[in-house]
């Protein structure tokens, strides 16, 4: 029997208990529940105010963040990204096309011929190489920069990420099933704390909910200081739930930004974000 992530929600199942088969979904439908499990959740908040993270949840939070963002620690990084692309112009417009505007929306995306997903910053790298250039590291640095202005140049954009086949589906699934499954020490799952949990406190933390949480990458992060990418953030996620993170870029990071990011269809491009 087939379960939809509202029906798994609603009746507390743990994903231990479900076999690999009965988590296939569809993933439209399955996106939709998710919408309607927030909308249900919190009602006052309004679907396109979740581009913004934890910060829909409190006014406090949300008037300081407002605030940084006024001067956000994060344009330093925008520019250095524009010098690189202005430095290897030609290579990056052989691959993305002459409108650096027209670049973040088309990530991630399933590609038919790998049959894996690729993300903006996998794309970044694999262009880099194959025109002879050295890839950049995939955490933080040049990366982050890169990425951040393609990010900044397409703001307001929205998401839009497309299954059009049984590959992609078999991709989406296989990143809902890292959201929904308890790894580590801790037996903790990325919905626990960002579905279950979202709008509540974990300390000093306000847990964020998950939809919205590939908008605004990369984040320049109060605890980081810098720069950093979405794939480092979920590396950091796996360290806190005691168990070991996949490296960034892996097939599993890869598949579960491609879960998050359908099932943020619809919501507007705001990276880079700050995030405390």
């Amino acid at each position: 029997m087939k379960k939809t992530l509202l029906s798994a929600l609603a009746l507390g199942m743990s994903i231990a208990a479900i076999s690999p088969a009965a988590m296939a979904v569809d993933p439209e439908t399955d996106r939709q529940q998710i919408v309607d499990y927030f909308k249900a959740k919190s009602p006052k908040i309004a679907f396109e105010d979740y581009k913004d993270g934890g910060y829909v949840y409190s006014a406090d939070k949300r008037s300081q963040w407002e605030s940084v963002e006024e001067f956000p620690p994060y344009l330093d990084s925008v520019d250095a990204g524009q010098a690189l692309y202005e430095q290897d112009k030609a290579v990056y417009e052989k691959c993305f096309g002459d409108d650096p505007s027209n670049v973040r929306s088309h990530y991630p995306y399933f590609d038919e011929k790998t049959q894996q997903v690729v993300t903006l910053e996998w794309a970044i790298n694999i262009c880099r190489e194959n025109a002879g250039l050295k890839a950049f590291k995939y955490k933080k640095g040049d990366i982050a920069n890169l990425s951040a202005y393609f990010a900044f140049q397409s703001r307001g954009q929205k998401v839009d990420v497309k299954i059009e086949s049984e590959g992609a589906k078999a991709a989406y699934n296989k990143g809902r099933d890292m959201y929904l499954k308890p790894i580590g020490q801790l037996g903790l799952s990325c919905a626990k704390c960002h579905t279950y949990n979202s709008g509540r406190y974990a300390r000093a933390d306000l847990l964020s909910p998950a939809l919205g949480h590939t908008t605004h990458f990369p984040v320049f992060r109060a605890k980081w200081q810098e720069l950093g990418t979405l794939h480092r953030r979920y590396g950091g996620c796996h360290e806190n739930m005691r168990a070991k993170p996949f490296k960034p870029q892996s097939e599993e990071y890869r598949n579960l930004e491609f879960f998050q990011a359908y099932t943020s269809n619809g919501l507007d491009i705001n990276g880079p974000g700050y995030r405390q």
